[in-house]
């Protein structure tokens, strides 16, 4: 399934990896989310091959969504309008998917890639998947891992059992950019993940896609990571509760240490209106409260308070050290 928005300029690139698979029992939906460019006449060639649909835009999860519910296959596999797949992907996730049936998520490795070449070599986050054996089919529960942060760079690595739908639901269209992290987790909970350590899937890197310039996308997602860590929280199991909780508070204060260097260095009031949504999420503390108020405080009167500060927040809140 392939989800476009305005991405004309490769979405034939992107077709034409789907239909070099050497896996030959598929069919291809693209959903075009109300393209404004050439989007449509691009993809004509392709019609008589495609089911396609064009709707109105609804965002990412609302696209997927719509794919998901238009999908007759056992599997769904995600493609966004500008990635490619390597021509074994779609066989080497079938096979996995078949010798580990009650796996909810298959991922495969990949590399994302940008105009001047190669940006990062594995699409795979964390040791526990980046230290898997080159090549290796690796069968696991890896809920807490994904509370603790998002293993898996873009969709386009991921094929789901259709009858996982039924299980966790779609998408959750609250969530603008992080819908994905959402969904995986969910799926996470009740089932296994198999994730494939070999690079399948080219993730083509835009500073106008949905996840932003790469030094601005952990602030673009860190309140939709928050939020979607909340609401996990309400349906978690009991003994999973704690562990959240402090997770929240983990990344709530490496969070605003990375807003306020963002703030101080490229853009202080973009860096407060994060903040200002910040504590409409949560109860403002101590130490989200001392970074909005530094961020706008003179750099002759940081400096010179900064040391109070820091004391002030070790015995309230034991929170990271605030640099001035």
């Amino acid at each position: 399934m392939v989800t476009t928005y305005n991405q004309a300029s490769y979405i034939e690139e992107t077709l034409e990896s789907v239909f070099a698979q050497t896996y030959r029992s598929y069919e291809v939906i693209v959903v075009d989310d109300g393209s404004t460019d050439d989007t449509p006449s691009r993809i004509a060639p392709f019609r008589d091959r495609i089911i396609y649909v064009r709707q109105d835009n609804q965002g990412v999860a609302g696209s997927r969504n719509t794919g998901i519910r238009k999908a007759r296959g056992e599997f769904v596999a995600f493609l966004d309008g500008d990635d490619l797949w390597e021509p074994d992907k779609l066989s080497f996730q079938v096979a996995a998917a078949e010798r580990h049936p009650e796996s909810g998520l298959i991922a495969v490795d990949g590399l994302q890639f940008g105009e001047n070449g190669i940006i990062e070599t594995s699409l795979l986050f964390g040791p526990f998947c980046r230290d898997l054996p080159v090549h290796s089919i690796t069968q696991g529960n890896y809920y807490h891992q994904l509370l603790n942060s998002q293993l898996i760079y873009t969709t386009s690595q991921v094929m789901i059992p259709a009858r996982v739908f039924d299980v966790v639901g779609l998408s959750d269209e609250q969530f603008k950019r992080a819908s994905d992290y959402d969904l995986y987790i969910r799926i996470a909970a009740k089932l296994d993940f198999t994730i494939i350590r070999k690079r399948l899937t080219k993730w083509r890197y835009l500073s106008s896609s949905a996840s932003g310039p790469l030094d601005l996308r952990f602030i673009n997602y860190f309140l939709e990571n928050l939020r979607i860590l909340k609401k996990q929280l309400k349906v978690c199991k009991v003994t999973d509760r704690a562990l959240i909780r402090n997770i929240i508070r983990e990344k709530t204060a490496d969070g605003v240490e990375k807003l306020y260097k963002y703030g101080i260095e490229s853009d202080r009031a973009h860096a407060t209106k994060i903040f200002l949504k910040l504590f409409t999420q949560m109860p403002m503390h101590t130490f989200s409260l001392c970074c909005l108020v530094g961020l706008w405080c003179p750099s002759f009167l940081r400096r010179k308070i900064a040391p109070a500060v820091r004391r002030i927040l070790c015995r309230v809140d034991g929170q990271p050290t605030l640099n001035s």
